[in-house]
């Protein structure tokens, strides 16, 4: 059973699922990334901003989460993520759902220090 949610730690360059250390160099994603640092720029200026990672398998896209989840880290912001499940396919916005729970338990964490 694989997790379809995932925190991410400051250190996101040690961690993973599987205890491998991910890859320092994102090959072939470089505009994408640069599209996820824009719209994170443009948050910080107080604008709205919201990304979807969407691609077929094995396209990268977790590595590209990863990658970005780790400058917003670095920079002391929040980075939320969600992961469609094929088995959620009857519910809608399940993987939106799932992040925006996770934020929602952090937040009551955080009243309960």
């Amino acid at each position: 059973h694989k997790p379809s949610k995932f925190l991410r730690h400051p250190n996101i360059k040690t961690l993973s699922r599987s205890g491998l250390k991910l890859p320092d160099t994102i090959y072939g994603q470089r505009n994408e990334l640069k599209s996820l640092k824009e719209c994170y720029n443009h948050s910080l200026k107080g604008n709205h901003e919201f990304a979807i990672i969407a691609g077929p398998s094995g396209s990268g896209k977790t590595v590209l989460a990863n990658r970005f989840a780790e400058i917003v880290a670095v920079d002391g912001g929040l980075f939320l993520s969600g992961k469609f499940d094929q088995l959620q396919q009857a519910t809608p916005f399940s993987a939106l759902s799932l992040a925006f729970n996770e934020y929602c338990n952090m937040l009551i964490g955080s009243v309960d220090s």
